[in-house]
């Protein structure tokens, strides 16, 4: 006997006058089989996904099911899909079978004889979870969560922090109120920059608030400013936090008001943190069973709120350095951005200067090493100490930060003069970031040399890269006054001197090699000489000990680095270094 009714227009007209609210889809085409044909009916959830439907097996049974399709077959929803499994565990009438990866296919027990079989079924389906999907709307965001990767389209509303107009006012806000105002990061702003462990261990935190008390998640600074008529708050310190909840309420499906969803970020590194952290937390909510973090979130995580009634950027980064300085989140290149911005009265300016040092400091060569980095901290604060006789510590705290904050003037008398010498004292404000971008630029004119790049690739083995980067660096001073000028000359004087340490020494300790340097004034002989001339013939009588005379051990080994160098460059034209070469490694 047939356990089964025809799917057609008329079947289809019969039992859309019994559900007239709901949306109904039928697919029935003429000359199809019975097997291919269906009739849809819409749930509580109001998406495709998610319906009842009557359809034929191709053993020719009519089967009335709820159907989770789609995106409610992934992971992100397991738990909404567990707890429709759950509810229906004392129903002996309903049974969840297999539906593409997972069982989300649930079928009411029937035998179908005629059109009101199918409609009895169909009402006893709808009967049962209807309700439960309405519940689950809110329970699990079902709603919210169809958005999640669309774009944040939410008309604002906001409201004021703070009424006060004093000059500094502290508040303690939620995070729900932190959301309702005109949170903006301004442009001049570091980068979003948050990595796993960072977002895993916010995440973690999170998940270990207490259910009935207050949360404190630190301080977040702002700054309030008035632009058109509309009140902004640029965020000052807590960048790297609100980004984060953002992303992490956006996951939980938060209804309410989300400023920065309305930012965009113009780096691409920063573009790719926030896109890698929103597919890390929607892993993470994954496993989380707690359907009330969200409103904990909203109301109970609360935060001291530093509101800067001031438009000039002078008074903002006081205070963002004072409290980035004692903690470790804030690099060297941070504080300096900061410490020099003080210095700037016209905000225009000012973000100019800060969105040009963003980018200055993204910029990477091939191998993801920081131009910013390599110039600012290696280089150059290498060349300025020795310059003074000083030792260089690499590990000094804050060391790049102490070098090139501004230097202590006389009030009455003004600065001027500066020619950007790489030792010059450093003038606070447009001075410093003129002066990082012009050896910025000199050095990546600088390692794109043959002789610097043949450096590299030749002295990168075993503990030669210690003198290499020694070399490198009294090659940029070098470069920094003559440019391409007798360049390979120089870097043959230059490792000459440099390997005296080398042939001399019994082990490669790199802060000897470094005073080594500092011991043998190179970079004096480079800044005093008014030509290549000078200082080449300054240096050239300091290479006493051949590599010629070393046999069998690491040194043998450096001096054939050296040697295979030399016989690459072929463009000397001094006849005296030309011997001295030729001597020393051969023609």
């Amino acid at each position: 006997m047939a356990n089964y009714c025809n799917i057609d227009q008329y079947l289809y007209n019969y039992l859309k006058g019994f559900w007239v609210d709901k949306k109904f889809h039928g697919v029935f085409p003429s000359r199809t089989w019975q097997y291919n044909r269906y009739i849809q009916i819409s749930t509580p959830v109001n998406d495709s996904s998610i319906h009842y439907e009557y359809r034929i097996d191709n053993e020719w049974n009519g089967l009335v099911e709820l159907h989770i399709e789609g995106r409610y077959t992934q992971t992100d929803y397991m738990r909404f899909l567990r707890y429709l499994q759950k509810q229906t565990e004392t129903n002996p009438d309903l049974s969840w079978h297999q539906w593409g990866k997972c069982k989300g296919r649930c079928s009411i027990e029937i035998t179908i004889n005629n059109w009101e079989d199918i409609k009895n079924a169909f009402q006893k389906l709808i009967m049962f979870f209807d309700p439960l999907l309405t519940d689950c709307i809110d329970k699990f965001n079902l709603h919210r969560k169809n958005e999640i990767s669309s774009p944040y389209t939410r008309e604002l509303e906001f409201k004021e922090l703070t009424n006060s107009q004093e000059k500094v006012v502290l508040e303690t806000k939620n995070l729900q109120d932190l959301f309702s105002s005109n949170l903006v990061i301004p442009d001049y702003q570091r980068t979003y920059c948050w990595e796993d462990k960072n977002v895993t261990d916010l995440w973690d935190n999170l998940l270990e608030m207490p259910h009935n008390s207050d949360y404190h998640l630190g301080s977040i600074i702002l700054q309030r400013r008035t632009v058109n008529d509309c009140t902004l708050y640029n965020i000052i310190d807590g960048q790297q936090r609100l980004v984060t909840l953002t992303l992490i309420m956006r996951e939980l499906g938060y209804t309410g008001q989300m400023p920065l969803l309305k930012q965009k970020f113009i780096s691409k590194d920063a573009r790719l943190h926030v896109a890698n952290n929103k597919a890390l937390i929607r892993t993470l909510n994954q496993r989380n069973t707690d359907i009330a973090m969200l409103e904990r979130l909203s109301h109970h995580l609360i935060f001291s709120v530093l509101i800067l009634n001031d438009s000039n950027l002078d008074l903002a980064y006081t205070f963002f350095s004072n409290q980035n300085s004692k903690g470790v989140s804030l690099s060297d290149y941070d504080l300096l951005k900061a410490h020099h911005l003080r210095y700037l009265n016209i905000e225009d300016q000012a973000e100019h200067l800060a969105m040009r040092w963003n980018d200055l400091s993204l910029e990477c060569d091939n191998n993801g090493d920081s131009y910013l980095t390599h110039t600012l901290g290696v280089h150059l604060f290498r060349l300025r100490k020795w310059m003074r006789k000083h030792n260089v510590e690499e590990f000094q705290p804050r060391k790049v930060k102490e070098e090139f904050s501004a230097a202590r003037i006389m009030s009455s008398i003004p600065a001027f003069g500066e020619k950007f010498y790489f030792y010059e004292k450093i003038q606070g404000g447009s001075h410093f970031f003129a002066y990082t971008s012009i050896f910025v630029d000199k050095y990546k004119e600088f390692i794109r040399t043959r002789q610097i790049q043949l450096l590299r690739n030749h002295l990168q083995w075993e503990s030669h890269w210690k003198y290499a980067d020694i070399i490198e660096s009294l090659m940029f001073g070098y470069f920094i006054k003559f440019g391409h000028q007798y360049l390979s000359e120089a870097l043959f004087c230059i490792a000459g001197i440099m390997a005296q340490h080398r042939y001399s020494a019994t082990r490669a300790i790199f802060y000897k090699i470094r005073e080594f340097a500092k011991d043998s004034e190179i970079i004096m002989m480079i800044d005093q000489a008014s030509s290549p001339t000078f200082f080449l013939a300054e240096a050239i009588p300091y290479i006493r000990i051949s590599g010629l005379e070393q046999e069998g051990d690491i040194k043998e080994r450096f001096y054939r680095c050296l040697r295979r160098i030399f016989c690459e460059l072929n463009d000397f034209s001094d006849k005296t270094i030309i011997e001295k070469r030729n001597n020393e490694y051969g023609e």
